[in-house]
Order: structure tokens, then sequence, then C-alpha cells
């Protein structure tokens, strides 16, 4: 028997009142198009259980290397790079997706918007006959996120679910829609 492609559920899902159901979710959705699927917010066997009454330095340990023990063990990472309280996306879920890389791991992000940053922009830009720029003088980059997220991933507009389509079309070919 063939064993189903691994997910890593990466996001900041986790810090939300509603991030228990967010994950159960995107677990089902990875059952339904063929993968497993790890959230780090519902635990998996592969990690140890956190123990909280240690403090919180110590319970964030015990997270951190889940996480990464977790990443170690996936065949690819799907990603929520959408903004995440600023203008870019949760850092814990960017240092995620650089440590998937170095992994050798498939990357695919998700965003609700992904027209190029300067488009985002909520401030001044100003062309400068060869780049967008800020108030500061600050060049944008090109693409809808940081170059060092969009260059390794696949970038998808929308959710999860349609990044995880994307990933079925990758790992399993055109096979009928689900």
């Amino acid at each position: 028997m063939n064993k189903k492609p691994v997910v890593y559920i990466a996001g900041p899902e986790c810090f939300r009142p509603d991030g228990t159901e967010l994950a159960k979710k995107a677990v089902e959705l990875c059952e339904k198009y063929g993968f497993e699927g790890i959230s780090p917010v519902l635990g998996h066997p592969l990690g140890d259980e956190v123990d909280f009454s240690q403090g919180k330095k110590s319970a964030a340990k015990q997270i951190f290397y889940n996480n990464i023990r977790y990443i170690n063990n996936c065949d690819l990472v799907i990603a929520n790079i959408n903004n995440f309280r600023g203008w870019e996306p949760d850092g814990g879920t960017c240092f995620e997706i650089g440590y998937a890389y170095s992994q050798g791991k498939k990357l695919y992000g998700f965003m609700d918007d992904t027209r190029p940053c300067y488009e985002k922009y909520i401030g001044n830009v100003h062309w400068d006959g060869v780049f967008w720029r800020d108030d500061n003088g600050a060049f944008f980059e090109t693409g809808a996120c940081n170059l060092m997220i969009s260059g390794p991933a696949q970038i998808i507009e929308g959710d999860f679910e349609a990044a995880l389509k994307k990933a079925y079309e990758d790992f399993y070919g055109n096979k009928e829609e689900k």
C-alpha cells in the first residue's frame, strides 16, 4: 500500500480563537485530497505532548522541536502567507517555510491577494523609472510577497483548499476533480 504524501499545515491560525476548528478542517481537506495532514495546532503522534506546567519558555521549546520534527517528516508544506499583524506574513510561518526549503520539501503558499507588493501597500508609492519605492526610498519586491518566500514556493491566490488543489495536481496529476 502506498503511503499518502504528508502535508505540514503552516500559518498563524494557532493564534486565532477558532484555530483548532480551522486546523481540523484543514486536516479533513487533506484527507479528502489523498494527503495526510499534520497541523501543529492539533499535535501528531510524531510529536511530544507539550507540557505547559513547566512554563512558557519550556513549552515554546517543545512546540518548536515538535514542529521541526513534523516538517522533517512531511513531503510538502502548505503555508498561509497572508499578512499577519502588519505588512508581512507570520514570522514563525516564514521560518517554517525556510526550514522546509532547506530540507528539500515542496512548498505552497496561499494568500488572499497576489497583486504585486507596491499595489497592496497602504502608504504612498513612487515610480523612480526603475522601481516602485515607498516614502523612505525603499523599493518594493515585484511579486506578491518577499522573494525569499515566492522564490521557492508556488504562490496561490485563495485559501488553503486552493493550495491543496494545486498540490493535488502536482502530486497526482489531473485525475478527477475532488
